[in-house]
């Protein structure tokens, strides 16, 4: 049993905007605080920031390419874990909608430092993920996802 508090917050600021193109500076923060019967209080931060730029085509339509990096911080009685993270995506809108295609990228590596009781390991874990997304207007979706990950004990 237990609880957990959570605070979202995202920033979209345009930078710069051209004839076609607009560029915005993006920040996004998720914290939440909780506690429970296993883990005891425990906080997690993670934030990130990036930018994004937006093409608007007359015919063909939008496409927009994101790129983000961040940390996620965790931390428990007894734990602590620091992640850093690299997102990549790029959406493309055919036909004003009609036909929608997004590919997504994300690495992130973390380090886990574990105390519990008499015992202490520091663990390192490294993921890739893969995802492609296609909507044909809502007739054919396709969602596709794959994941690579190693993990090692470094201590």
């Amino acid at each position: 049993t237990g609880g957990t508090l959570g605070f979202y917050g995202r920033l979209s600021v345009m930078c710069v905007s051209l004839s076609a193109a607009t560029i915005y500076a993006i920040g996004q923060v998720n914290l939440d605080i909780g506690a429970d019967t296993k883990l005891g209080p425990n906080l997690r931060m993670k934030f990130g920031f990036g930018a994004q730029i937006v093409i608007g085509l007359p015919v063909a339509g939008n496409v927009s390419v994101l790129f983000v990096v961040g940390v996620e911080i965790f931390a428990a009685t007894g734990i602590v874990e620091v992640t850093a993270f690299m997102l990549f995506e790029g959406h493309a809108e055919i036909l004003a909608g009609l036909v929608s295609i997004t590919i997504r990228i994300e690495a992130k590596g973390t380090v886990s430092k574990k105390a519990i009781g008499g015992d202490s390991r520091t663990d390192l874990v490294c993921q890739v993920t893969f995802g492609l997304d296609i909507s044909i207007f809502l007739v054919i979706n396709i969602s596709f996802e794959t994941s690579w990950s190693e993990q090692r004990q470094i201590a």
